[in-house]
């Protein structure tokens, strides 16, 4: 008797579920984890045999399952109870520190192959100054935080082997590893719940680019430096879901260059660098020149002459709030979402130098360099 009332609770329960997940409005975007949710697939005959629409259909249930973020944190919490160090693809390490997971296969190196190829190309097809800056991420400068025991690939290597493929006749190598392995000991570089670095090590990677463009670099005593958010949690952790983990600080370094500016983003006008809307939301990294965008505009107070074109990932947009200091105009372009021809577009804006910034784990997986022309 008790075997069956506990079989038609079971049951009622689970058709509750699958009510509600019908019934629930769905969500377009979990601001928890800082991404879009899947959408319901297209039905075609070609897909349903090749298993891809079984495989959509099941990230999309998977996204909009009802009660969604409490399952994904009951989940956390039953894994890490059990002593895991290792959850949804982020390593849980010592002080509070959370690491990307990090692959470097065949795979990454055909990858990293075609992407120097194209930019050897593409340094080839234009007349002006070219950088390349590859930063390390956290794991490799926070490695004594890891968990004990992983085998995982030296990022310095994958940098020295990159670099290698580069036409340095062409393209100036900026090395960083060095330095912000020896500045680590003194001041936090990276954040702990985001894989982005922090403003300290932002102007690490802009003093660096400093030294090879042979321009002289703001001093940072020069800069106000303001505490914006004492609250901030970054992406790993909305991945790792850790309870009680320690929030971050988001710090800004501001005089009066990079407060006096006139932004485009994707051809809107916003007045700043800093978008102080999105310190109330989930995605306060985006505080920094206003999240994503496929090309960034900035005008600045400096009258040289001088215009910088960035080709970049995110961890570029920490940086800008430095690289601002030494331009007339800063430009940002995303080759994700950036889909017109780059060498025209440095034509017709008369761009004089071209900084490439990308970290590690995003360039071995990053598939739009190949395409850069």
């Amino acid at each position: 008797m008790k075997g069956k009332i506990f079989f038609i609770i079971f049951i009622s329960t689970w058709v509750l579920l699958i009510l509600l997940n019908f019934l629930v409005p769905k969500q377009v975007f979990s601001e928890q984890e800082n991404r879009y949710l899947a959408k319901v697939p297209k039905f075609n005959l070609s897909d349903l045999v090749n298993g891809e629409y079984s495989e959509s259909l099941n990230n999309y249930i998977n996204d909009h399952f009802i009660l969604r973020n409490f399952w994904l944190k009951l989940n956390s919490f039953l894994q890490l109870s059990t002593g895991r160090t290792e959850n949804n693809g982020v390593y849980i390490g010592k002080d509070n520190y959370l690491f990307d997971k990090f692959q470097y296969g065949k795979s990454e190196k055909d990858n990293l192959e075609k992407i120097a190829y194209s930019i050897n190309n593409f340094a080839d097809t234009i007349n002006i100054p070219v950088y390349f800056l590859l930063a390390p991420n956290s794991m490799y400068i926070n490695g004594d935080k890891l968990p004990n025991n992983l085998d995982i690939y030296d990022q310095n290597d994958v940098i020295e082997e990159f670099y290698k493929k580069i036409n340095t006749s062409k393209i100036k190598t900026i090395e960083t590893t060095s330095t912000l392995l020896e500045l680590n000991k003194k001041i936090q570089l990276y954040y702990k719940t985001d894989h982005h670095m922090t403003s300290e090590g932002a102007y690490i990677l802009y003093v660096e680019f400093c030294n090879a463009a042979k321009i002289k670099p703001v001093p940072l005593a020069e800069f106000k430096r303001e505490v914006v958010s004492n609250n901030f949690l970054g992406t790993l952790d909305s991945k790792a879901q850790v309870p009680n983990q320690e929030c971050d600080e988001i710090v800004v370094y501001k005089n009066d260059i990079n407060q006096n500016i006139v932004g485009e983003y994707d051809g809107v006008t916003y007045p700043s660098m800093f978008n102080s809307e999105y310190l109330n939301k989930k995605d306060k990294y985006s505080y920094f020149l206003n999240g994503n965008n496929a090309k960034v505009k900035i005008k600045t107070q400096v009258n040289n002459g001088k215009k910088l074109l960035v080709i970049k990932d995110s961890y570029a947009h920490i940086v800008a709030q430095f690289l601002c200091q030494n331009y007339e105009e800063v430009h940002f372009i995303d080759p994700r979402y950036y889909k017109v021809s780059i060498c025209e577009y440095i034509e017709q804006e008369r761009i004089t130098d071209v900084l490439f910034l990308y970290n590690v784990l995003n360039l071995v997986t990053d598939v739009s360099l190949r395409g850069v022309k």
